[in-house]
């Protein structure tokens, strides 16, 4: 089996070959070793290519912080567009890490934008983020 640093259907940050894969909005690699993330601008997006002949969902492993959550503008959600078709829509009603998943249609790769918000940007800091992210992958469905 391939380490997964070397495979396109998971993109984990923790691993440099993830960069390949990222196509806009990520802000640069933060974390220290075995939780490293990358913060997200009000949309990223990403490519993962299937390996897997079984139907696929889509996972990604993040985290919201408080003042992701105490933003204004109505509640924080994240929506995941994937082969440009809405593929799920999430209210995030707590801090820390989330887990989101959503079943895939039959595709060769996937482009995946996450929208996030609201914005917010950080004390002493000109970045304008949302949420952190830490993996992208492709999964069997269940």
């Amino acid at each position: 089996e391939l380490y997964p640093g070397d495979r396109d259907d998971i993109l984990d940050f923790s691993q440099p070959s993830h960069e390949k894969n990222l196509r806009g909005g990520f802000w640069e690699l933060e974390g220290i070793y075995g939780n490293r993330y990358r913060w997200i601008q009000d949309k990223a997006s990403a490519v993962l290519t299937r390996v897997d002949p079984r139907p696929q969902r889509i996972r990604i492993r993040g985290f919201a912080t408080p003042e992701f959550l105490q933003g204004g503008g109505g509640s924080p959600t994240i929506k995941v567009n994937v082969n440009g078709q809405a593929c799920g829509n999430w209210t995030i009603d707590r801090t820390g890490v989330f887990i989101l998943e959503a079943d895939l249609p039959d595709a060769p790769s996937y482009e995946v934008e996450i929208n996030a918000s609201p914005a917010w940007i950080p004390a002493g800091d000109d970045r304008r983020v949302t949420v952190n992210i830490s993996m992208i992958r492709l999964i069997p469905r269940e």
